[in-house]
């Protein structure tokens, strides 16, 4: 029954232009990081040791490797990867510090909560509106999805009213 539900190219422009701002993405940026914990050492030891990482890519270092040998986080093993992000997924010296840094430019030791960053920016995106032909399959499959709901209720809802029910003691 809900699979006779179709949805029009009309349909979907409507509620494009209606829902606009449900379709603006945040400025973003892709970023790599090597992480040294103080929760397992003093704040001098782990910040000497974030010192000593900042030589060695200065140096020349691949910032993977070396987030691969050095990083105390979880995203060590990807080389320190940790994909894009926008503001406020994390925490807030971390995230001030990853969004004024250029493309490919590498921050100091930046301390948090959790220790001791060094952030390499990979890419940046800026805060953008997705285009009608970029929204178009999600907006056309949530109002696919909602057309059938409310066929489906209205069925239900048929059926209760034109049902003679007993009841018998």
């Amino acid at each position: 029954m809900v699979d006779s539900v179709a949805v029009t190219e009309k349909e979907i422009t409507d509620y494009y232009e209606e829902n606009r701002s449900k379709f603006k993405q945040p400025a973003q940026v892709k970023a790599k990081h090597i992480l040294i914990k103080t929760d397992d050492k003093s704040e001098k030891e782990a910040k000497a040791k974030a010192q000593k990482i900042l030589k060695e890519l200065k140096q020349g270092a691949d910032f993977a490797k070396l987030a691969k040998k050095y990083s105390e986080g979880p995203s060590a093993k990807n080389g320190g990867e940790l994909g894009y992000f926008g503001k406020g997924r994390m925490v807030a010296e971390f995230e001030e510090a990853a969004f004024k840094l250029e493309i490919g430019e590498v921050s100091g030791a930046v301390k948090t909560q959790f220790g001791y960053h060094i952030i390499k920016v990979e890419d940046k995106k800026e805060s953008q509106l997705l285009s009608l032909s970029e929204a178009k399959e999600d907006i056309k499959n949530g109002l696919t999805q909602q057309k059938q709901q409310n066929k489906w209720n209205s069925f239900v809802k048929d059926l209760k009213e034109k049902a003679e029910i007993e009841i018998n003691p």
